[in-house]
């Protein structure tokens, strides 16, 4: 896999290290997800501004966008989730022609241990989309070109 071209950071996306850069010829939207203090799991934005001066609005299908990857820390563990765009559209992140999405959403790594149904089940098919690293930031080949269906 190699990178084409330069990365660019998204400035509004600053707190979840927002970037966008292409990769083998795919453009991936990357964020960093957040701990926070009162639920479990983390949690991410994933919107985009169309208009400097308009409203914030989910990604689209027809953003060109081809996968969303959203890193994952905690003390003992790291990891990526590598979601498509195909995956996020049929789960309501992503929008179809503006309709529908969301701007932000909670992930479950594997560590994570929700207690609401719908967390768990949040979590079962996101963690088919993961990627475990160790914490120099390697992770098994085979794993990679699985979740990028390379």
């Amino acid at each position: 896999m190699k990178l084409t071209g330069d990365p660019w950071r998204e400035a509004e996306g600053a707190d979840y290290s927002a970037l966008r850069f292409e990769l083998d010829g795919r453009l991936i939207v990357y964020r960093v997800a957040k701990t926070t203090s009162k639920k479990t799991g983390q949690f991410v934005t994933v919107w985009k501004r169309p208009a400097p001066d308009g409203p914030i609005a989910p990604l689209d299908a027809d953003d060109g966008v081809d996968f969303v990857v959203v890193s994952a820390f905690c003390p003992n563990h790291c990891g990526q989730f590598v979601f498509s765009s195909v995956l996020l559209v049929s789960h309501g992140v992503m929008s179809r022609q503006a309709q529908g999405g969301k701007r932000a959403l909670r992930v479950y790594p594997p560590w994570s241990q929700p207690a609401s149904k719908q967390a768990v089940n949040t979590q079962r098919w996101q963690c088919r989309h993961f990627l475990p690293m160790a914490v120099d930031g390697t992770a098994k080949p085979a794993d990679v070109r699985r979740l990028f269906k390379l």
